[in-house]
């Protein structure tokens, strides 16, 4: 396990993998695969099918989604929705420095969940809360004064 060690240490950093068992986050990172990216270097394209989530081991990047940009660094991490639902990627992000990051793909991932239920509801709570976030800022950008409602 201790080949691993980054991986399941910044596996823990993602919300809806934070509860679940050192042992659950092994496997997760054995079906995991490290990958590197230039500075400059697409990492994922807007509209692309396809791939899964990313973990940003080492490095930075940029966000680019509905006009905003954003930083990403390590522990930080993207492509949940691509991961989860198969659909068409939602934003660009691009390496800002050398990335090192760990991606779990779909195709490995589904049937992992199938043999891992635990795991499975534990990311669905994680998804939700995520979602209620998307929701509450949603919200609070639609009322007056800039309050939310819950």
């Amino acid at each position: 396990m201790d080949e691993l060690a980054p991986e399941v240490e910044a596996l823990r950093t993602i919300p809806f993998f934070e509860d679940l068992t050192p042992e659950d986050l092994d496997r997760i990172a054995r079906i995991g695969e490290r990958r590197s990216f230039a500075a400059g270097e697409p990492i994922v394209a807007k509209d692309a099918v396809g791939g899964g989530l990313f973990v940003i081991l080492s490095g930075k990047a940029s966000v680019e989604a509905g006009g905003k940009r954003h930083a990403l660094g390590p522990g930080e991490f993207f492509g949940e929705m691509a991961l989860l639902s198969g659909k068409p990627r939602s934003a660009t992000v691009t390496a800002d420095e050398p990335v090192e990051a760990m991606v779990l793909e779909a195709m490995y991932f589904r049937p992992f969940l199938i043999k891992n239920p635990s795991v499975a509801v534990t990311i669905l709570e994680g998804v939700v809360d995520r979602l209620r976030e998307v929701q509450d800022r949603i919200d609070a950008v639609q009322s007056p004064g800039g309050t939310t409602a819950s």
